[in-house]
């Protein structure tokens, strides 16, 4: 991977369930879903089971490879496409809603600075036309990041292809280590409470908060 530089840090955004995160502070690390299948540790599946499966199936156009199931995916920004899907109760096997998840949040600096192996797309990885990069210098121009700012990313007669481009992912490859974290967001101050609990000095330096914008 080219380590060139960018013009400045960007955040990025993984959601899982609250009822997941002991397990991955007991690991110390966040797993990609063929190495959490593999040890059948996920306390809670959010994921489309549909989607997961063509994840494992579908090859990553850029070294280190493999299929995007390997790699521990996250968004360019809150209030995905996927976890709309998941606000309506469209995920067949999880009908908890938006309520218990909760946003793990890393940057890019902060994956490359740990010397991790990464990919990103300019849109979702089930797409024929999506394209994989692994040049951070190509980062600005790859991702669209007037519409990752919008609220609203539905495809519209001017611009069918929104909804795809609003769905690129920043991909690690197998894990990500506790300590690149930056901080936990949650929908409410219930969760936020939760989180606070299952941390309890575990790891004192990542902020927890409320962030109710980043959900549907």
């Amino acid at each position: 991977m080219a380590h060139s530089e960018m013009p400045h840090d960007r955040f990025i955004y993984h959601f899982t369930h609250v009822n997941n995160l002991s397990q991955i502070l007991k690991d110390g690390v966040l797993l990609s879903d063929s190495h959490v299948q593999a040890r059948q540790k996920l306390a809670v599946e959010i994921g489309d089971l549909d989607v997961k499966n063509r994840r494992r199936s579908m090859k990553v156009m850029r070294p280190p490879g493999g299929c995007p199931a390997d790699y521990v995916p996250f968004y360019f920004a809150p209030r995905s496409p996927m976890l709309y899907v998941i606000s309506k109760g469209s995920v067949e096997q999880y009908q908890e809603g938006q309520g218990p998840l909760i946003y793990l949040v890393s940057s890019v600096d902060r994956i490359v600075s740990e010397r991790l192996d990464w990919v990103f797309t300019d849109g979702n990885c089930a797409s024929g036309i999506t394209e994989y990069f692994d040049d951070l210098a190509k980062l600005e121009q790859a991702v669209d990041w007037p519409l990752m700012e919008s609220r609203l990313w539905n495809n519209t007669a001017e611009d069918p292809d929104r909804m795809r481009r609003r769905m690129a992912e920043f991909l690690v490859h197998h894990r990500v280590p506790w300590r690149c974290f930056l901080g936990i967001a949650t929908k409410t101050k219930k969760i936020e409470k939760e989180v606070k609990e299952i941390l309890d000095g575990k790891s004192d330096s990542i902020y927890v908060g409320t962030r109710s914008d980043w959900y549907y």
